[in-house]
């Protein structure tokens, strides 16, 4: 590509980018509060400008299609694409989580979430930037420095496997962006501030179900590439995954119907222990989810190798 034509491609990418960010943040966020903000705020909900009523996926999601629009309009592949914005996406991510601790409470968590009290002035973690201290003189949990920690690990990984997936466009893409999304299926559930449907983070719900249509995807490929219908185990895998992580988040939500089941002892113990064992469980599912969809996506990419030796996803 010339360098007006590339100069096009980012121009137009940035500006699609943004755009579309804008309008799929603002619209994934009003569809998982179930269009509450419309009956209270009417047409104004659509321009209210927030900082926690933006879905985060949402901006991520339009960022992507935005590129992808540019590649398009441009004559550019797809793929190239995708694996051309994977690592500056991924710093991107990792830059805008830890500017959350920022913008008021969007981006901490309350330590008693984990099961960590009385977090005080020289105690463990009781420092920024993985805590946040407000005027009160209470602690909170940096989630955002978690996240921003997280995606910029997929970032380096990313940039080190860059060179290796070269000749497999959009590879590089689809397992960063999987990765990303499971550690978010944990992590948005330490958020203090964010939009819950029914009783799941909203977040999560739109991260898992990324996670779930590109598992469906790959098994689909690895099918038809020969895998026959074992491929499709790791649909059912995935699924488990993410009803594990739901059980669990609606225990922990709701403990005391389950421990009634339980002998007395038994739920004396469980209810002294169930922040940190549930979360532990969670961040288990959450491990579990994206392993799964990474080895569904080694898979496909695997079984639908070309005969020219190139790759090509089904």
């Amino acid at each position: 590509m010339n360098g007006k034509g590339k100069a096009l491609f980012l121009c137009l990418g940035a500006l699609l980018g943004i755009l579309l960010g804008a309008v799929l943040s603002k619209g994934l966020y009003l569809i998982g509060t179930l269009g509450n903000p419309i009956a209270i705020y009417g047409a104004a909900a659509f321009f209210r400008v927030e900082p926690e009523e933006f879905s985060f996926f949402g901006a991520c999601l339009g960022l992507t299609l935005g590129w992808l629009a540019a590649a398009r309009m441009t004559g550019r592949k797809a793929g190239e694409t995708l694996d051309l914005i994977a690592v500056p996406g991924a710093l991107l991510i990792a830059a805008l989580r830890f500017g959350t601790l920022y913008w008021g409470e969007i981006g901490l968590g309350e330590f008693q979430t984990l099961g960590i009290q009385n977090v005080g002035e020289g105690g463990f973690a009781a420092f920024f930037p993985l805590a946040v201290q407000d005027s009160w003189g209470d602690w909170w949990l940096a989630v955002g420095t978690l996240e921003a920690v997280f995606a910029l690990i997929c970032a380096l990984i990313a940039l080190g496997v860059r060179n290796r997936y070269a000749v497999q466009p959009g590879r590089l893409f689809e397992r960063t962006s999987l990765a990303i999304c499971a550690g978010q299926v944990f992590f948005e559930l330490l958020h203090t501030a964010g939009t819950v449907t029914y009783f799941v983070h909203t977040e999560q719900l739109w991260c898992a179900l990324y996670i779930l249509i590109r598992v469906i995807a790959n098994s689909r490929a690895a099918a038809r590439a020969g895998y026959g219908p074992k491929a499709w185990l790791a649909v059912l895998q995935a699924v488990l995954w993410i009803a594990l992580n739901g059980v669990l988040q609606f225990v922990i939500d709701k403990p005391y119907g389950f421990l009634a089941l339980l002998p007395e002892s038994a739920g004396d113990w469980v209810s002294d222990r169930l922040a940190p064992l549930g979360y532990g469980l969670i961040a288990l599912s959450c491990a579990g989810l994206g392993w799964v969809a990474l080895r569904a996506s080694q898979r496909a990419w695997t079984a639908t190798r070309g005969k020219d030796g190139r790759w090509e996803k089904a």
